[in-house]
């Protein structure tokens, strides 16, 4: 007998659902009126398999809405849902109704994304609270996976309806379509030979790999590649799997020296051609024609100014060399994924990493590239006081990070004199860099009296220099939270 889907329902609980609890002819609550039609969404789950919750902004000294939901609760069986769960789930905003930070962080810490609370469908209820609340819903929404997700909205004029707002999930179908358009999926073979934690669900990164596949199986296609893209993009990685597929014996070419020994039908892989002089690439353009044999894969990294222009490498040095691209690790659409396979690699237990950092991974700024991602997720993972990585632990170490940047900008500044008209002054850097050391000392765990006995100064010296919001502009390095305290 086949099993039951489950559905989870999230909505928060408006001011029109408190006044309407009650039936007053058309008037319904929100809330309730969802309640009604739940029965006319497919598929149809039944009641006993699925949870309300409702998210609760009740401040101190107030209980209407938990009124509300043990009231909710009795009428469940008059609507014919005997057997569903509603539960109340607290929402604390520190900065009232509308501080959008503390909406979507908690809104997003109560979904359940994995474990067995994990629901199959979630339904987000967007006719209930403020537009503040609302707009959350749409932002949660649009970072869960769209098969999964559903937009209720509840009205006396239209009843219940799944909507679909083009301006935000319709958007981010539209560029997923874009980045596949014309992309060669990577046959199921090929996945099943990957090396371990390879992720290629991006659909660039996936086009980039079955050219790689293609390559690498027909003999009569070039056996010269260039993998290009920016620091931290998995060029190596991808000339590692190029071997794989190809097969063989394998050798690196590391520094533009005399070449390592090659067996018949060896595959060369070059590290860093960008960076390779002149001279390097005539020897490298010998060695491939005396050995048509040998197959080549090289790295060419893509966000800073080579040694030789590409057009040229591919004249004098790997003549005829087809060009394989990886995106940025900020364009790709499977970041998270891609966290999850770095806590492999570290050996750390990634079975909360989507529950617990999904959020973090997708609204990150990435300038960063895998080596950061994968240094951060080190720090998040050694700092965490359990076997998983805690997404407290994932902030502080990306502070941590941010706060070294920046230091080291400022550093820079000083070392090189970097002021006038219209730039730095030495106020505003010394002030970056007092700010800075205290909320690093503060980052790696320390109170604020410890911090004072450290730096030597008051731990209301240290108060001031937290709550102090500074002026960055002009540096280049963003460090979130010097607005206010960590």
């Amino acid at each position: 007998m086949a099993k039951h889907p489950t559905r989870l329902v999230l909505s928060f609980i408006g001011k029109t659902d408190l006044d309407f609890l009650e039936p007053q002819g058309d008037n319904l609550s929100p809330i309730r009126r969802l309640l009604r039609g739940l029965a006319s969404l497919q598929p149809h789950i039944p009641p006993a398999r699925t949870r309300l919750l409702l998210l609760d902004d009740d401040r101190a000294g107030r209980s209407d809405r938990a009124h509300f939901c043990e009231a909710l609760r009795g009428q469940v069986p008059g609507l014919g849902l005997d057997g569903l769960t509603v539960e109340r789930h607290a929402v604390v905003l520190p900065d009232g109704p509308t501080d959008l930070n503390a909406l979507y962080e908690q809104v997003w810490a109560a979904i359940p994304i994995s474990g067995p609370e994990r629901a199959d469908e979630i339904v987000f209820h967007v006719s209930s609270g403020t537009w503040a609340m609302q707009s959350t819903l749409l932002l949660a929404a649009n970072c869960l996976r769209l098969d999964k997700v559903r937009l209720i909205e509840t009205s006396r004029e239209q009843g219940v309806r799944e909507v679909r707002p083009p301006y935000v999930l319709a958007a981010r179908d539209r560029r997923l379509n874009e980045r596949t358009r014309g992309t060669v999926p990577l046959s199921d073979k090929a996945r099943r030979t990957l090396l371990p934690d390879t992720i290629v669900d991006d659909p660039p990164v996936q086009a980039a790999y079955a050219a790689l596949h293609k390559a690498a199986s027909n003999r009569k296609l070039p056996q010269r590649l260039v993998v290009q893209g920016p620091a931290g993009s998995g060029k190596w990685h991808a000339c590692r799997q190029f071997a794989i597929w190809r097969g063989g014996d394998v050798a690196h070419w590391l520094e533009p020296a005399a070449p390592p020994e090659l067996p018949a039908g060896a595959t060369l892989l070059i590290h860093r051609l960008d960076t390779w002089p002149p001279a390097a690439l005539r020897g490298l353009a010998l060695l491939a024609a005396e050995r048509p044999d040998m197959a080549v894969a090289a790295t060419f990294r893509t966000d800073r100014p080579p040694a030789v222009p590409l057009a040229v490498l591919v004249r004098d040095g790997l003549r005829g060399a087809a060009h394989v691209e990886l995106p940025a690790l900020g364009s790709r659409a499977d970041v998270v994924e891609l966290g999850e396979a770095l806590v492999r690699q570290l050996g750390a237990l990634d079975g909360k990493v989507k529950e617990r950092l999904q959020y973090e991974l997708l609204t990150d700024l990435y300038p960063h590239n895998l080596h950061d991602l994968k240094s951060l997720l080190a720090t998040t993972a050694v700092r965490s006081p359990g076997a998983h990585p805690q997404r407290t632990a994932y902030v502080q170490a990306k502070q941590l990070r941010d706060t070294r940047e920046l230091l080291a900008e400022a550093c820079q500044v000083l070392a090189g004199m970097d002021f006038g008209p219209n730039r730095h002054t030495l106020d505003n850097v010394l002030k970056v860099i007092r700010t800075v050391i205290v909320r690093r000392a503060v980052a790696e765990g320390r109170s604020q009296k410890e911090v004072g006995e450290l730096l030597g100064i008051s731990p209301q010296t240290v108060s001031a220099i937290l709550n102090a919001p500074l002026d960055l502009r002009g540096w280049s390095t963003v460090v979130e939270g010097l607005d206010g305290p960590p």
